[in-house]
This record gives structure tokens, C-alpha cells and sequence, in this order.
């Protein structure tokens, strides 16, 4: 339990002698490889392609729709069409060779259809302009020119690939529309195409979605595509010397053609135009950041335009996907010493298992290294950051948490404890996490940390017949040990052997015990779950009846918590593999209602990554 909450925990133990028992030792990760499994593909900011192509062919939607739905809080406008200077990344540090099939010039220098010309930079910003015969021919006279831009003689060259200006390269030649320059970025030259918005588009857009899209139904999605490029584009300032790039760091963009082969598509083209000049605006006026990326998974990220669903994201090839990392990788990486656990810490709570991860924990027996969900996507080549990490097979008693009160997978699975154990969750140190604990026998196994390794304390405290519960007895920020035995209750205000602090009668056999912060004093009292009715006191000292109600079935293990970070202990019950939550104090339905783990767990709760509120897990094969 944390500090706003002290939640009791619902299951069973620990006040007599003590003896020093034999700390557990480290466990290594149960399996060779650590299982994932994801949703979607990319950062899932903005638009869903995928998503888009499913609003079309599954729902009929219009472009602007499908604009409007994944760009939330913007507006659909025109802009005229006007030039859009590209750095071509694959070029820079090199000399700019220009050729093409038409006469063109340099600054200047006339340049003879079929012959080529190299561009340099030289030291003192000018340019060392030398006419070539052809992409590998000799060398003529070199001139110097203040200037570097190459414009062809043929002012519109319509689909005539041999009429445009092609980049030499050791591939062949690399056809683009517009006009190329040679520019300077400290001293390094950096090649530029300048081109307008309309015909860049004939590029990027059968790059960025399938052109194939429109022959079964999506040609909706291309004109939203279409949409999204030219206003990403357009919104772009990446350079002094250029808007925007030819890469997946902006937007994909090959040039009109690859050796005369045209890379432009008869049908993106037509979603072109009939999307003529249209952009995305915010009510400024200010054209938006149009991000979008191939797959949400079924929401979007959130971010510069609100979080939505994508259920268009169904027809997407991305939408589940899974995979694995081997645990000696993943030790080697992150120097962690031998795996004991991958942890989810939060998430950004839009979908499935509670969204995309914010940030997260990889434990080892030497350290542990914290992350952001993206550091490790890219770390592993992930295709999201929206994942969980499969619940491994423990050959012994296993924990199973989720840092979301929500059905799905845990957050933080491992190994700990052995079977017959009583088990504990509470802040055994103060530092604002609930971790794990076990009783066996009278002694008690408590630790810092939800992973696996050795115990954090060990004593004896109770008899083995005790349920154990735990809470913030004090008011001091630390939970600490106690058990309830036949409706008399003894609590330590430290973790360790010795004589209850706090002897107190309430409840009676057959009762099941729980602790919780029921009026937001800072105090741990107790509470008792009899039948269906709950029986909670406000104080441990004297304890009587503060709150009773009818809530759950007979037979339903108890839980309390913090679920709504309001300071105050809800109650829970959780039925086979269910658990009802409720946030306030009495009879009536559960406001949060999820499954989680299988009937026979120990159903527990608790803050487990320090966030204020407390949320769900499960203790399976004690």
C-alpha cells in the first residue's frame, strides 16, 4: 500500500519468536526469450494510414472525414500552390552532377542535351561549374559562377522523363521536376530541389500509401493522404537552405523518375487533384504538422491533435503483431546482469492493456535500467511503442501486476515465493511503490522491489495460523506488518520481530481481513469482509463500526485501494478472475470492472509504480 492509501491486502498470515531464516535466492528469467505483443506501426501521432484506407473501404468515408476525425481541432482549407525546396540527404558532402536529355542551364553555362554537369563547392562560397560528357564522360573547361542553380530549357516537361534534370548517380540517373542547386551548410555542400507543391506530391504520395489502395475502394485514403503530405509539408522548416528532406525523417520522396522509369502512379495522381492545394489549419490560420504513420493499433497517440479510436485500423496487417528478444540480448544491452524482469511503469491510457508505454524497467540481479516505451522500441526495432510483455511460465509461484486498473496482460510478471505462501503487498520502505511480500510458516519474507531475488527483511511474527495484513499504522509514510487472528488484531509499527504495538478486537473467526485508509486521515484501519457485507473502522486502537454495507458475494476475495487518486480507500472484489472496483464507501455497482489472471490467483492491489493510484495484480501457484 501506498501513502495515500495503505490498501489492505486481501490474502492470509503472520507474533511469537524469531528466528533468522535463509534469504530466497535470485531467480533468473524463466524463459530464453522475452515475449512481446504489440499494436500498430509508427509513432501513431496523427493519421492512421492503414486506419484511413479501412474508414474508406469499410465505412465509405470521404477524405474529409477521415481528415477530420484523425485531426482533431483543425479546419480543411486551400493554399495555392507554390514551390517546396527538398534536401536530397543521399547527396550530401558530394559534388551535384546534373544531366538530362534537353538543353539546361547552369548559372549561365548552356549545357548541351545528353551532356552532364559537376557542381562544386568551393572554399570561398562560390561554385566550380565543369560541363561533362555525360554522367562518367570527360572533363571540359571548368568556370567559376556565384551561383548554382540548374534550370532546364524545357519549362514544363509534362510525363517526358528525358525532358526533366536528372542527378547522376552509381545507380544511373535519378529523375526530378523543378529545378537543383547546389547549397552550403558549414562548408559542406547539401544538393536542394526545388519543385512545386503539386508535382512533389506525385512522389511522395504513392511512397507514403499504396497506390494500389484506390483499385479496392481506398482512393478516399490516397486523397487523405494527399491532404496530410502537402500540409506536413508545407509546415515544414527544417533548414536555412531547405523546407523539408527525402527521407522517412520527413516524408519519403524518390524524384519523378529512377533511370527515365516513371515513380509517379496514374491513381495518386488523381487523388492529387482532386485534393488540389487543400491543407490541414488550425483556427490560427497557421497550417498543422500533419504527422500520420502506417498503423495505430486502434488509437491514435495523441499529441498536437487529440487521442481518438481507429477502428478503421482493423484492415491494417499491423494492427496485432508479436515478437520476441532473447534475455541474453537484452542483459547484454542493458548490462543489467541476469534478467529477472520487464517491467511496464505507465502508460498513456488510450486502448487496449492501457495504451502505449510512457515508461518502463528491465531488472536484473546487478542494476535495473529505466526506459521511455520508445527508447525501447527503437532499441529493439519495435514496430510501436504499444505493447505488453508476455506473462513468462514460472516453474514456482509467479506475480502477475498491471499499473492500469484494466483487462489484459501484466505489466510486471516474476517469479517469487514458494507454494503455501501467505502473500502481502505493501510500502515497506516509504518510497511511495507497494511491493511483494510472502508469509510462511510465522516468518516473513518481505521485498523492495517487484522482481525477483532475495528477500529485502526477513523475521518471524505471529503464528502460522495468522492472516497477515499491513498498512500505515503511524501515519509515518512506512507500512508495516500486522495479522488478524480470530477476530483480534495485532499490528507492528515496524518491520521486524517483536511484541504487537496495537492489540485490538474486531471482527470474528471466519472474517477476512483488509486495511485500508477509509477517511483519508493517513491511518491504516481495519475492515472485514463477512459473507457480502463489509465492516470497516476508523481506527485500529479502538475500532468500531464506521462504515458497513453490502457489497460483493459471499465467497468474493477483498481488496482496497486508491483507485481514483482521491486519497481515500476504495473497496474491490474479485470473482474467478474478475475484479469489481468501487470508489467511494458503500453498497452499490462497482465503477471499474475488468478481467485479469485466472480463477485460481490470489487477486491483490496495490501502487506499483509510485503513480498515486492503485491498480490490480494477481499471485498465481501459491
Amino acid at each position: 500500500m501506498t501513502r495515500s492509501l495503505r490498501l489492505g491486502v486481501l490474502l492470509l498470515l503472520v507474533v511469537g519468536g524469531f528466528v533468522l531464516p535463509t534469504h530466497q535466492e535470485a531467480s533468473a528469467y524463466p524463459t530464453s526469450s522475452v515475449q512481446l505483443n504489440g499494436h500498430g506501426y509508427g509513432h501513431g501521432r496523427g493519421m492512421g494510414q492503414w486506419g484511413a484506407y479501412g474508414y474508406a473501404t469499410n465505412n465509405g468515408w470521404t477524405h474529409q472525414q477521415i481528415v477530420d476525425h484523425f485531426y482533431g481541432g483543425t479546419d480543411l482549407g486551400t493554399t495555392p500552390n507554390s514551390a517546396i525546396t527538398v534536401r536530397l540527404l543521399y547527396q550530401d558532402g558530394r559534388a551535384l552532377i546534373v544531366t538530362s536529355g534537353r538543353d539546361f542551364r547552369v548559372d549561365d553555362v548552356l549545357v548541351d542535351a545528353g551532356s552532364a554537369a559537376r557542381i562544386e563547392l568551393r572554399s570561398d562560397g562560390q561554385f566550380t561549374i565543369t560541363p561533362m560528357y555525360g554522367c562518367s564522360g570527360s572533363d571540359a573547361t571548368p568556370r567559376v559562377r556565384p551561383t548554382s542553380k540548374v534550370v532546364s530549357t524545357v519549362a514544363s516537361p509534362g510525363n517526358d522523363q528525358a525532358a526533366m534534370l536528372a542527378v547522376c548517380t552509381s545507380g544511373g540517373t535519378t529523375q526530378y521536376r523543378g529545378t537543383l542547386s547546389l547549397a552550403s551548410f558549414e562548408g559542406s555542400p547539401r544538393t536542394v530541389n526545388s519543385v512545386l507543391m503539386e508535382d512533389y506530391l506525385r512522389s511522395v504520395v504513392p511512397r507514403e500509401s499504396p497506390a494500389s489502395w484506390a483499385d479496392s475502394g481506398g482512393a478516399a485514403a490516397l486523397r487523405a493522404q494527399a491532404v496530410a503530405a502537402r500540409s506536413y509539408a508545407y509546415s515544414e522548416n527544417r533548414y536555412g537552405y531547405a523546407k523539408t528532406c527525402d527521407t522517412t525523417s520527413c516524408q519519403v520522396y524518390s524524384g519523378a523518375g529512377r533511370n527515365r522509369v516513371s515513380q509517379e502512379d496514374s491513381r495518386t495522381d488523381a487523388a492529387i487533384l482532386a485534393s488540389a492545394n487543400q491543407v490541414i489549419r488550425f483556427p490560427s490560420g497557421v497550417i498543422a504538422h500533419a504527422e500520420f504513420s502506417s498503423s495505430t493499433g486502434g488509437y491514435t497517440a495523441g499529441g498536437t491533435f487529440p487521442a481518438v479510436p481507429d477502428a478503421g485500423d482493423v484492415a491494417s496487417p499491423y494492427h496485432n503483431w508479436s515478437t520476441s528478444i532473447s534475455v541474453s540480448s537484452i542483459e547484454a544491452a542493458y548490462g543489467v546482469g541476469m534478467l529477472q524482469s520487464v517491467q511496464v511503469l505507465s502508460r498513456n491510457g488510450h486502448g487496449a492493456d492501457g495504451g502505449r508505454v510512457l515508461t518502463m524497467r528491465v531488472v536484473g540481479s546487478a542494476r535495473s535500467v529505466d526506459l521511455t516505451g520508445d527508447e525501447f522500441r527503437l532499441d529493439w526495432g519495435l514496430r510501436s511503442d504499444w505493447f505488453t510483455v508476455a506473462s513468462p511460465t514460472f516453474t514456482g509461484p509467479g506475480w502477475y501486476l498491471s499499473n492500469t486498473n484494466s483487462s489484459g496482460s501484466a505489466d510486471i510478471s516474476f517469479p517469487y515465493g514458494s507454494p503455501g505462501d501467505k502473500t502481502v503487498t505493501c510500502d515497506w520502505n516509504g518510497d511511495g511503490t507497494d511491493t511483494i511480500g510472502v508469509v510462511r510458516g510465522a516468518t516473513w519474507y518481505l521485498r523492495n522491489s517487484n522482481s525477483a531475488g532475495s528477500s529485502s527483511l526477513a523475521f518471524s511474527f505471529g503464528i502460522s495460523s495468522d492472516l497477515p495484513v499491513c498498512g500505515d499504522f503511524d501515519n509515518d509514510g512506512v507500512d508495516t506488518i500486522g495479522v488478524f487472528r480470530d477476530g483480534t488484531l495485532y499490528l507492528r509499527n515496524s518491520n521486524g520481530p517483536g511484541s504487537p504495538d496495537i492489540t485490538s478486537s474486531y471482527g470474528q473467526r471466519g472474517d477476512r481481513p483488509v486495511m485500508g485508509d477509509w477517511n483519508a486521515d493517513g491511518y491504516d484501519t481495519i475492515g472485514v469482509l463477512r459473507g457480502g457485507t463489509w465492516y470497516l473502522s476508523n481506527s485500529n486502537r479502538t475500532p468500531v463500526t464506521s462504515h458497513k454495507f453490502v457489497y460483493g458475494q459471499p465467497g468474493d476475495q477483498p481488496v482496497a485501494g486508491d483507485w481514483n487518486e482521491d486519497g481515500t480507500s476504495g473497496v474491490g472484489v474479485r470473482r474467478s478472475s474478475t475484479f469489481f472496483l468501487k470508489f467511494v464507501l458503500g453498497a452499490g455497482t462497482s465503477n471499474l470492472t475488468m478481467v485479469f489472471g485466472r480463477s485460481t490467483d490470489r487477486g491483490l492491489a496495490g501502487d506499483w509504480d509510485g503513480n498515486g493510484t492503485d491498480t490490480i495484480g494477481v499471485a498465481r501457484g501459491f
